[in-house]
């Protein structure tokens, strides 16, 4: 089956395929309706290609047997797995809810409004994960889906690997074989293939959140080369010099998760949780879009 949608295909077990929501280099998130239940779910499906590999097939079981142990309000539910056959899939939430990266390109002014909440809550859901022993390895505003309210959730656990400290990190156990996740967000010992903990996480995260008060990226380059060598020795530039109504407290709290050695970063989210009960994100809350006039607006 090159597509579902098209070819006659309604149905994939018990799930009958409602409709196309994306397409990616190796799945197709597809809206259907469980025969069972009658529940709506995400049909996460591998694409022709990707099916071809042993190695995607077990990212969609690796992710499934991480993210069915999790159980908390801001990380997305999982239902199902199926790794054989035709057509490789993960049963999961149902949401209409677009992701923070596409968020803050078409709804900038509202995910700003909504700021302290996606903060808040992207914290507490990856918290949650870390809890478990898990290092996510690809915290990015790509694996966050966000409602109009602020109310996020974390998604995407293929990469996860179990988080390594003590001696067994010395020693090097549990080193990644090659360089996973997403260059903009990558913290420096995932760069290097150290063996990651929660810290590489927090470094992942910092990077985020100066995307979400500044609109950029900490570090840019004009090759994958120059922009790694920026995570492992370039500083980024204060939140509050991009953004002059970003606090003093947050953007310092950024330059904190971005340090280059881990252990000079926050030592687990709970930490950063703490922190951000006690600062404001902003000096002054940005505005909802409806509140917004065109003077304001092209100010």
């Amino acid at each position: 089956m090159e597509t579902i949608v098209g070819h006659g295909r309604d149905f994939i077990d018990q799930y009958r395929i409602v409709r196309l929501i994306r397409s990616g280099a190796t799945c197709q998130i597809f809206e259907s309706v469980d025969g069972n239940t009658r529940q709506k779910v995400a049909l996460k499906v591998l694409t022709a290609q990707a099916r071809q590999s042993k190695v995607e097939r077990r990212y969609l079981q690796h992710e499934y047997n991480v993210a069915s142990k999790l159980d908390h309000d801001n990380v997305i539910e999982v239902f199902g797995v199926r790794t054989t056959g035709n057509d490789p899939y993960l049963s999961l939430e149902f949401g209409e809810q677009l992701n923070l990266k596409q968020r803050l390109r078409i709804d900038r002014e509202l995910m700003q409004h909504h700021a302290d909440v996606i903060i808040e809550q992207s914290a507490m859901g990856l918290d949650h994960l870390h809890e478990q022993q898990w290092v996510h390895c690809d915290i990015k505003p790509d694996n966050y889906l966000v409602d109009d309210e602020g109310r996020a959730k974390l998604i995407d656990f293929a990469l996860c690997q179990p988080s390594r400290t003590g001696f067994l990190a010395k020693l090097g156990v549990g080193k990644p074989k090659e360089i996973a996740g997403t260059r903009s967000y990558m913290s420096p010992e995932q760069i290097r293939r150290r063996p990651l903990d929660i810290r590489s996480d927090i470094y992942s995260l910092g990077c985020m959140y100066f995307e979400i008060v500044t609109g950029k990226l900490p570090f840019t380059g004009n090759s994958p080369e120059q922009l790694l060598t920026k995570h492992l020795k370039a500083k980024a530039p204060p939140a509050n010099t991009l953004n002059k109504n970003v606090t003093q407290e947050f953007s310092d709290l950024i330059e904190d998760m971005m340090r280059k050695k881990k252990e000079q970063r926050p030592n687990n989210l709970k930490t950063v949780l703490r922190h951000l009960s006690t600062m404001r994100v902003f000096r002054s809350k940005p505005l909802h879009p409806s509140e917004i006039t065109p003077e304001e607006d092209e100010a």
